[in-house]
């Protein structure tokens, strides 16, 4: 009975692929070119029988068609190489191809030709997020169908066939901006452009840069994460936020210049790891003392690095959480983020202390005196704590 179904199975799986593949390969038209997947998953079938799915595309995904006859196609991208339906594919006119032929130099700049994905990893499978046409990325370096991409300090992949180089008068898809916005009323930025995916809720009067614009949506980034929310929702930021209450406008107040390092570490440890202003200001001083608040600096002879100055096995830890989620470790993002992930999963008490210590210049000293003596661990940890919490609570917390 088992034999007879296995057989059966087969017999199916053959008379499907023989419609698929009508007129193969005798009958296959030569000559290759590029097409781009044109449906939400396309499978991609072995060329020899029994003619199994070895692959599924997403949308976007290039492919090279090397052979093609009535509905079936021999395709090679995205990592497969087979069979598969003509009609789930949609041809690559000259124009959407880029016009480099070599590899571009390290940092340059190129532009995205159509709608495209910024993936993690370099593989369609993983997390991504999606940009317009029109919007400018830094090419890190090219392998195989990836560039590695950098914008606004986050790194990603995406397939380099949808990068060409910047032309005068910009590519018209999408009408490319960067410029400070803020938000008009209690908005939601999501992570696609027809507002699906996860989404956060920024407040009245939260500050974003606003990179794209396509009809009625804007693509955003906050935190060097990009997103898609109403135009309406935004205007050219060109006075401060508005309050929410004296005390939380103190709290929330950012007392660095605008852009600076400080203005970064400040604005992140503030709304993204939600700590309160002395808290904050505990930190900023360690990480004051530390490194300067600069991202790219070595210590201990090179065991150390960063702006917290993670050391030996931490500087490990540091660089193989970053390549595990898509981030540069040399950045501010990638550190910060690391930052707010290493506190409450390898320092808990740590990360409790800071939570709830006063928002007063007093609560500020306790903060930086914790976190150095516990979270840092310097040489001479006592006299540097004292002298870290001095400095939160006579420089930092009184900044207006």
């Amino acid at each position: 009975m088992k034999a007879n179904y296995t057989a059966m199975r087969r017999l199916i799986l053959l008379i499907v692929t023989a419609l698929l593949l009508a007129g193969l390969p005798c009958a296959m038209a030569a000559g290759s070119f590029e097409a781009v997947v044109a449906v939400d998953a396309m499978n991609v079938y072995a060329q020899a029988a029994p003619h199994n799915i070895v692959g599924t595309l997403p949308r976007g995904t290039v492919v090279t068609v090397q052979k093609w006859s009535g509905k079936a196609a021999l395709v090679s991208g995205g990592g497969v190489v087979g069979i598969a339906r003509v009609s789930e594919m949609s041809r690559v006119t000259p124009s959407a191809t880029p016009t480099p032929t070599q590899t571009p130099a390290p940092n340059q700049t190129m532009v995205t030709n159509q709608q495209t994905r910024v993936y993690r990893q370099p593989r369609a499978s993983s997390r991504f997020v999606t940009l317009q046409a029109g919007v400018s990325v830094q090419v890190l370096s090219v392998n195989g169908n990836y560039a590695r991409v950098s914008m606004n300090g986050n790194v990603g992949y995406m397939l380099y066939s949808h990068l060409s180089q910047p032309a005068a008068g910009g590519t018209g898809a999408a009408e490319q901006t960067s410029i400070p916005v803020v938000t008009l009323v209690e908005a939601q930025i999501y992570e696609n452009p027809n507002y699906s995916g996860q989404a956060v809720t920024v407040r009245k009067g939260y500050k974003l840069t606003l990179l794209a614009v396509d009809g009625e949506v804007a693509m955003v980034t906050r935190n060097g994460m990009i997103g898609y929310l109403p135009v309406a929702c935004l205007k050219k930021d060109g006075s401060p936020a508005p309050t929410e209450g004296m005390s939380e406008a103190k709290s929330k107040h950012n007392p660095f210049e605008a852009g600076s390092n400080e203005y970064v570490i400040f604005n992140f440890l503030i709304n993204d790891m939600k700590l309160n202003r002395a808290a904050a200001m505990g930190v900023m001083a360690n990480i004051y003392y530390e490194s300067g608040y600069r991202p790219v600096i070595d210590g201990d002879g090179g065991t150390s690095y960063g702006i917290c100055q993670w050391h030996a096995g931490r500087k490990t830890n540091l660089i193989n959480w970053c390549n595990e989620n898509g981030l540069d470790y040399n950045t501010l993002e990638g550190q910060l983020k690391f930052l707010q992930y290493e506190l409450p999963t390898r320092y808990p008490s740590v990360d409790s202390y800071i939570r709830q210590v006063e928002n007063t210049a007093d609560g500020a000293y306790d903060a930086a005196y914790y976190f150095c003596f516990n979270f840092e661990a310097p040489a001479n940890r006592t006299a540097q704590s004292t002298k870290r919490g001095n400095y939160a609570r006579d420089t930092l917390f009184p900044k207006q």
